[in-house]
């Protein structure tokens, strides 16, 4: 089968979508200077300041070495520190400083503004619709 004929697949049009995703997204983060990801974890901290690099990692179904780059990157550019634990000096814990306390309603935001641009058009059931179907999507893909 020719290649021309995959965007005719719901996968070719699922790749293409989230590629203009990730696109947009990281346009709008880069206003932020923020990468795509961290905008995740400061929200994360945001809900509940202090978690390790391991809890991080599980909340956002990435392994270890992912998060602990991120953390190490977000470090340097003053938006998170990293603490040891007061009770285990093994643990290190992440907390938010307040330039990244600071990112966290714009980085809301900007997810609320993608939210609208990704559904123009669409009807409030059309919506509740392309959700459920997209959960769907994503649990056949996770099994």
């Amino acid at each position: 089968m020719d290649l021309t004929h995959v965007g005719h697949l719901i996968s070719g049009q699922l790749v293409r979508a989230c590629r203009a995703h990730n696109r947009a997204a990281s346009e709008r983060l880069k206003q932020l200077d923020l990468y795509v990801g961290q905008e995740m974890l400061l929200l994360s901290l945001q809900g509940k300041d202090g978690l390790t690099q391991s809890e991080l990692a599980s909340i956002h179904g990435v392994d270890l070495s992912t998060i602990t780059k991120v953390v190490q990157r977000m470090e340097r550019a003053g938006l998170v520190e990293r603490r040891s634990d007061a009770h285990d000096a093994r643990i290190s814990r992440v907390y938010l400083t307040e330039q990244g306390r600071s990112l966290c309603e714009p980085s809301w935001q900007m997810w609320l503004d993608l939210e609208e641009q990704l559904t123009q058009g669409l009807t409030e059931s059309e919506r509740i619709l392309l959700r459920r179907l997209l959960e769907t999507v994503a649990t056949n893909l996770e099994r």
